[in-house]
């Protein structure tokens, strides 16, 4: 049943009123939650969600109101965005649909699911994209949803664009901020404490040196110089992992250059870099990130627990590849006992390799060094 217009004009106030309270929050997850129990409220559903698309168009968060947490316990997996709902993905207008079988994109429910009956989707959009979707349905036995229940999700819609824009800026600057406060953090250990600890072990050295006194001493005297130095290079590892690395506007080489500059600071490794700047100047964006980000999990695990004393980088290209080797002399490890530390960032460079359309193969020897070869194809991959 069609409300007045003065019902209408009431419920729109209202919703205005209470959809100010959106923007004032900036978790997204508690925010996503808010909207889906508000378009419960003004359309009188049994159940509602909201979903957000990732950067792809995918589902990405679907939050839910209506059920409760055994319900949802025991349907089999959460929508991913099929039937009715990735039709709603697609469109630019709402969709209102009287029983949701009898609609022929519907794919049914899974195993376990309430039983719903009418639905009322309306997307979520910020100018020509869009950002998520509003979904309403209600129980069996109950009235469809009317047109002015569209109207009053649309402008739901509308603040909820808004609010979801605010709470990933507010992510985006928080993001930011921790990343600025690490790199203080990074900046402040290289130039206090660790000049500090560094002063103190030469003075001991000095101290050793002019001791004549007993073996005793000396001994004492060297294994505190030990421990100072492995406290160095502890913190300049740290110092490693605090500062956010980018590869900058610049290309690959001039990427892989400032890796290599960085871990020369907080290493005593050697390294050197043999390419050509003609080697990787049209590799695509995302390839260039891809061995970047290789480049930098090696450099990282070499300083903190290859204990090499040399290191050689080799960049180059073929027709077809941009392939990029780096060897290093230090402790090696065994292939078949890798630690965890150690496995997940093999792992993660490889899945950047191969998710490209590129490998990396990876050989080590106890007490004689690694060696990482990666590669990606030169040009996208259709």
């Amino acid at each position: 049943m069609l409300l007045t217009r003065e019902q209408l004009q009431e419920r729109l106030i209202a919703l205005h009123k209470a959809s100010l309270e959106l923007v004032k929050d900036v978790s997204l997850d508690h925010l996503l939650k808010q909207i889906a129990q508000m378009a419960c409220e003004q359309s009188s559903a049994d159940y509602a969600a909201v979903g957000v698309l990732d950067e792809k168009g995918g589902l990405k968060q679907f939050i839910t109101v209506g059920m409760t947490e055994d319900e949802i316990k025991h349907i089999p997996h959460p929508p991913v965005g099929h039937g009715l709902l990735g039709e709603l993905m697609d469109a630019e207008y709402p969709l209102r649909v009287p029983v949701i079988q009898d609609h022929p994109r519907s794919v049914g429910f899974p195993a376990n699911h309430p039983t719903m009956i009418p639905f009322l989707g309306v997307p979520i959009r910020a100018g020509d994209s869009q950002l998520g979707q509003i979904y309403l349905t209600k129980k069996a036995n109950t009235t469809e949803f009317t047109e002015d229940d569209e109207k009053i999700i649309q402008m739901l819609a509308a603040y909820a664009t808004a609010a979801i824009q605010n709470a990933r800026l507010h992510e985006n600057t928080h993001r930011l901020a921790v990343l600025e406060e690490r790199e203080r953090i990074g900046m402040d250990l290289h130039d206090g404490i660790i000049q500090s600890i560094f002063g103190v072990g030469l003075t001991l050295e000095g101290a050793m040196h002019s001791i004549e006194d007993t073996e005793d001493v000396k001994q004492r005297l060297k294994y505190s110089i030990d421990s100072l130095n492995q406290s160095i290079r502890d913190l300049r590892s740290y110092i490693m992992d605090l500062r956010p690395r980018q590869m900058g506007a610049n290309g690959l080489i001039s990427g892989v250059k400032s890796l290599i500059s960085e871990f020369r600071t907080n290493t005593i490794a050697e390294v050197k870099l043999t390419t050509t700047e003609k080697d990787a100047i049209d590799l695509p964006q995302s390839y260039s990130l891809a061995l970047f980000h290789i480049c930098q999990e090696a450099l990282a695990n070499i300083a903190k627990h290859a204990k090499a004393k040399n290191v050689q980088i080799s960049l180059w290209s073929t027709n077809e590849r941009v392939l990029m080797e780096i060897i290093d002399d230090g402790n090696g490890f065994d292939m078949e006992k890798i630690s965890t530390s150690i496995g997940h960032g093999l792992a993660n460079m490889q899945t950047r390799a191969r998710s490209m359309g590129g490998d990396v193969d990876i050989t080590s020897v106890i007490d004689e060094g690694t060696t990482i070869f990666a590669w990606v194809p030169r040009h996208i991959q259709r």
